[in-house]
C-alpha cells in the first residue's frame, strides 16, 4: 500500500479514518453469543454493531463511527484536546474530559465526560439521546442500561415468556407483539432461537427460571443477530419448538427422553453361562454393575391429526380488523395440541406447521399415514351475527358412492376418494359429542352438527369432522375470537370429545 497521500495526518486522524473504512464491515464480523462489548444501532431498514467500552462505570461508543451511521460528516478539525465536526449543516465541537459539548450556539451538559482512548473520540451512551434527535430530527428510542437503540420510525417487538409443567417435561411459550421470523438450533449444549430481521426489545435482558428443565431464557443481539439462547436445566434432554399465529406465538417443549430399554431375553440367551445355569462375565472386559430393568413399554398412543386450514399465499378469510383466517386456526390448533399433550393420552400430528400452504392431498397423505384415532381440520369463516360461534361438520358426498353392480363380489379395495363412507357413522357420534361439549363453554354459539361437502375429509380413513370458527367476516372485527381465554375453551371441549370418542373405541 502506498501511504505517500498520508503523509500530513497526525496519527489520531489516522485512527478515526480507519474507524470509518471499518465501520461497516463490523455488521458482518463473525457471530460471538453473550458478548458485552458491542452497542447496536437499529435503523430503518439496516442495523449496525459499533464497539463499546466500558469507562469508570459508563458505556462509551465511538463518535465518528455513530456520525457516519446517521448522516454525512463533511469535515474534522482535531487540536491536542478537543475535535470540531462539521455533520451536514451542524457543527459540533467537544473537549477531552469534559462533559459540556458545543451544538452550533448551543451548550450542552452530558452525563459523563467525552473521552479520547488511544487517539479515538468516544462519547457516552447518552450523547444518543440527547443529541442525535436533534442532530438527525428522528426519534430514538433507548432502554436505559441496554446496549441497543432504535431511530427513526421503528417499532421494536417485545414479549411475554411463560412457563408451563406438561408430562416429563415443560412447554415454554413467548407472545411477541409482532409477527417474527423464526428458526432454531442447537449449540454447545443450548438452544437458539433466531427472530429474524424485526427489531426486537425484551422486557428483561435474562429470565431465570427454579426448573430442573429449563435454567433460563437470554436474548442476546450483539452480533447483530437478535436471538433468544435457553440454556437447559440438565443436558439429553429433548427440545420440540413450534410456530404458532404466522410468528408471533413461539412454543417448545423440553422433555425427558423415553427410557433405554433393558436388555431383551434374546440378547441375554446368547451370553455364556457358568454350570451354575448364571451369567457369565466376557474374558474381555470386566464385569458390568446390574442394572434396575425398566417396566415394559405400553401400547402406542392414540393419534390425533390437527389440521390447520390454509396456510401461506391461501390466506383464507379475512375480518374487518383485518385477522387471517391462516393465522387464527394455527393459533386454535396449537391450543388444542397443547391441551391433547397435557393430558399424556395422545399424540398429535400437524399437517401444517408454520406459515405454509400445503395441498389437500399431502394433508390427506400425512393424516392417513399417521392411522389416527380422529382427523380435525379446523377453519373460520362467517356463521352468522353470533360472536364466538362454532359448528361441526361432517363429510357429505354430493352422490351417493356408487354400489358394486348386483351379482357381483364386494371388492376389499375402497378407492380414497370414497373412504370416509365407511367412516360415517363414528364421524357423526363425535360431532355430536363435539358440539355437546361445546354448549357447555360460555357465550359461545354452538350450532347444531351438520353434514357438507368438506372436501379434505372426503379422503380420511378416521372418524373425521371439520370445525369451523367464526364470526370471521369482512364485516366484522374479529377480536373475541383471538381470546386465549375462548381458545383454551375451545381447546378443552374438544380433548372431553375425544376422551368420548376414545372410550367408545370407534
Amino acid at each position: 500500500m502506498n501511504l505517500q497521500p498520508f503523509r500530513h495526518i497526525t496519527r489520531s486522524k489516522l485512527l478515526a479514518l480507519l474507524g470509518l473504512v471499518l465501520a461497516p464491515g463490523l455488521f458482518f464480523w463473525p457471530s460471538t453469543p453473550l458478548r458485552s462489548d458491542n452497542f447496536v444501532f437499529y435503523l430503518p431498514g439496516s442495523r449496525h454493531v459499533l464497539p463499546m467500552e466500558t469507562i469508570e462505570n459508563a458505556k462509551y461508543v465511538p463518535l465518528l463511527q455513530v456520525l457516519n451511521l446517521l448522516g454525512t460528516v463533511r469535515g474534522l478539525q482535531e487540536k491536542r484536546k478537543s475535535v470540531k465536526v462539521w455533520f451536514g449543516t451542524t457543527e459540533l465541537e467537544f473537549h477531552s474530559n469534559d462533559a459540556k459539548i458545543r451544538l452550533d450556539k448551543n451548550r450542552l451538559s452530558l452525563k459523563d465526560p467525552v473521552r479520547v482512548q488511544e487517539g479515538q473520540w468516544l462519547v457516552p451512551v447518552d450523547f444518543l439521546t440527547r443529541v442525535v434527535p436533534q442532530l438527525t430530527h428522528q426519534q430514538v428510542a433507548y432502554k436505559m442500561g441496554s446496549d441497543r437503540i432504535f431511530i427513526g420510525d421503528l417499532r421494536p417487538s417485545t414479549f411475554t415468556v411463560r412457563l408451563d409443567k406438561v408430562p416429563n417435561g415443560v412447554r415454554l411459550a413467548l407472545q411477541f407483539t409482532d409477527k417474527v421470523s423464526i428458526r432454531t438450533a442447537s449449540r454447545n449444549g443450548k438452544w437458539i432461537v433466531f427472530l429474524g430481521d424485526h427489531p426486537v426489545q425484551p422486557l428483561e435482558p435474562v429470565y431465570r427460571f427454579q426448573n430442573p428443565y429449563v435454567s433460563d431464557l437470554r436474548f442476546d443481539d450483539q452480533d447483530g443477530v437478535p436471538k433468544l439462547i435457553l440454556t437447559p436445566g440438565t443436558p439429553g434432554l429433548n427440545f420440540y419448538p413450534e410456530v404458532a399465529e404466522g410468528g408471533k406465538t413461539f412454543l417448545a417443549e423440553v422433555l425427558k427422553p423415553p427410557p433405554v430399554m433393558a436388555q431383551s431375553s434374546e440378547q441375554q440367551k446368547t451370553e455364556p453361562t457358568t454350570k451354575a445355569g448364571s451369567a457369565a462375565p466376557s474374558p474381555k472386559q470386566p464385569p458390568q454393575p446390574a442394572v434396575a430393568a425398566e417396566a415394559p413399554p405400553g401400547p402406542p398412543l392414540p393419534v390425533v391429526v390437527l389440521d390447520a386450514g390454509h396456510g401461506g399465499t391461501d390466506a383464507g378469510s379475512r375480518s374487518r380488523d383485518g385477522i387471517l383466517e391462516k393465522d387464527l386456526v394455527a393459533q386454535y390448533a396449537a391450543r388444542v395440541r397443547l391441551a391433547l399433550l397435557a393430558t399424556g393420552n395422545y399424540r398429535v400430528v400437524l399437517t401444517r406447521t408454520g406459515d405454509v400452504d400445503v395441498s389437500l392431498p399431502d394433508r390427506t397423505t400425512v393424516a392417513n399415514l399417521a392411522q389416527p384415532l380422529c382427523f380435525l381440520t379446523i377453519h373460520a369463516g362467517d356463521l352468522g351475527p353470533a360472536s364466538p360461534s362454532v359448528a361441526v361438520f361432517t363429510y357429505e358426498f354430493p352422490s351417493p358412492p356408487p354400489m358394486p353392480a348386483p351379482g357381483t363380489s364386494q371388492s376389499l379395495f375402497v378407492p380414497w376418494d370414497q373412504v370416509q363412507a365407511t367412516r360415517l357413522n363414528p364421524s357423526r357420534q363425535f360431532a355430536a359429542d363435539l358440539q355437546h361439549q361445546f354448549a357447555t363453554v360460555p357465550n359461545l354459539t354452538a350450532d347444531p352438527p351438520a353434514a357438507a361437502p368438506v372436501r379434505i375429509l372426503r379422503s380420511i380413513n378416521a372418524p373425521a369432522v371439520a370445525i369451523e370458527i367464526g364470526r370471521l367476516s369482512p364485516e366484522a372485527d374479529a377480536k373475541p375470537l383471538t381470546n386465549s381465554s375462548l381458545q383454551q375453551q375451545i381447546a378443552n371441549a374438544i380433548v372431553s370429545a375425544l376422551a368420548a370418542l376414545q372410550k367408545g373405541g370407534v
